[in-house]
């Protein structure tokens, strides 16, 4: 008798402790960074999010912008967020330190995001997202459709890879620690600015992006609407009669390393089959 009580109120803490944790799942949800804003987007239940950045319904960089049409938006101060009453803020790398600083201090439930550069900390993020907001198995389902069209990008890689360069407004580029690399590196690519000992951000000379004939350009900012001087530099003859072809990659794959990061790779992973496609056999 005394066994089968103790199983029994074993069970009932077990159910007790599984309700407790569904209960902890926050109801009021507030996103004040882009990349953040795109986990709870695709992770949480609609009633749960009370608001979404400014930026998660611009077209350009949000990848789920559609889905955020309708709902609240905010500007990131703090006075807004506490009349939103949230029991859960997820910040950013790049968001306001006043705003999150005030919003602790006031005891608010604040949490940073950090930077995605590469796929382990994407995963690594998704997953702490889907359990903050109790949506562990929606995490893991992004995460396998993310590996998935990965490991289809990387199926047919060469074993010598041809080179990519990127190239950024202004003659900067990107080597390794940077998301980009990341991308180019999964999709099958070497890339120049790696080879030649170069960090996130480098910066790589006209003259010698055109004296090391990469087998394709990486336009990363400059198919941008908005004009600029920055910009301008991509209509540089050198650059448009260069030995190169020329990808210009959607801004919303990449302004934040997520799961729909790996669109990117199979853009560049095409571009890679089309290039080992036209070499002469």
């Amino acid at each position: 008798m005394r066994r089968g009580a103790a199983v029994l109120l074993s069970v009932l803490a077990a159910s007790c402790g599984g309700q407790a944790l569904a209960a902890a799942a926050p109801s009021r949800v507030v996103s004040i960074h882009l990349c953040a804003d795109q986990l709870v987007l695709a992770l949480a239940e609609r009633g749960q999010i009370a608001s979404v950045s400014w930026l998660a319904t611009d077209v350009r960089r949000s990848h789920m912008a559609k889905a955020a049409a309708g709902l609240r938006l905010n500007n990131g101060s703090a006075e807004e967020i506490v009349a939103l009453r949230p029991d859960l803020v997820l910040a950013g790398f790049r968001s306001g330190r006043a705003t999150v600083g005030a919003l602790r201090k006031l005891g608010y439930r604040v949490v940073d995001l950090e930077f995605a550069d590469n796929f382990d900390v994407v995963r690594r993020q998704t997953r702490k997202v889907a359990g903050l907001l109790g949506r562990a198995a929606r995490g893991e389902a992004l995460i396998a459709e993310m590996d998935s069209r990965l490991a289809r990008a990387a199926a047919d890689v060469p074993a010598l890879r041809p080179v990519a360069a990127i190239y950024q407004p202004m003659g900067f580029t990107s080597g390794r620690g940077s998301l980009e690399h990341a991308l180019m590196t999964a999709a099958g690519f070497e890339n120049l600015a790696a080879q030649r000992g170069m960090g996130a951000l480098g910066h790589l000379p006209l003259e010698s992006l055109v004296m090391a004939k990469p087998a394709v350009l990486i336009n990363w900012m400059g198919n941008d609407p908005a004009p600029s001087l920055a910009r301008s530099f991509y209509d540089h003859p050198a650059l448009s009669a260069g030995p190169w072809r020329t990808l210009a990659l959607p801004n919303m794959y990449w302004a934040c390393g997520a799961w729909y990061s790996a669109l990117a790779v199979e853009q560049l992973a095409g571009m890679r089959r089309r290039l080992t496609a036209e070499r002469p056999k």
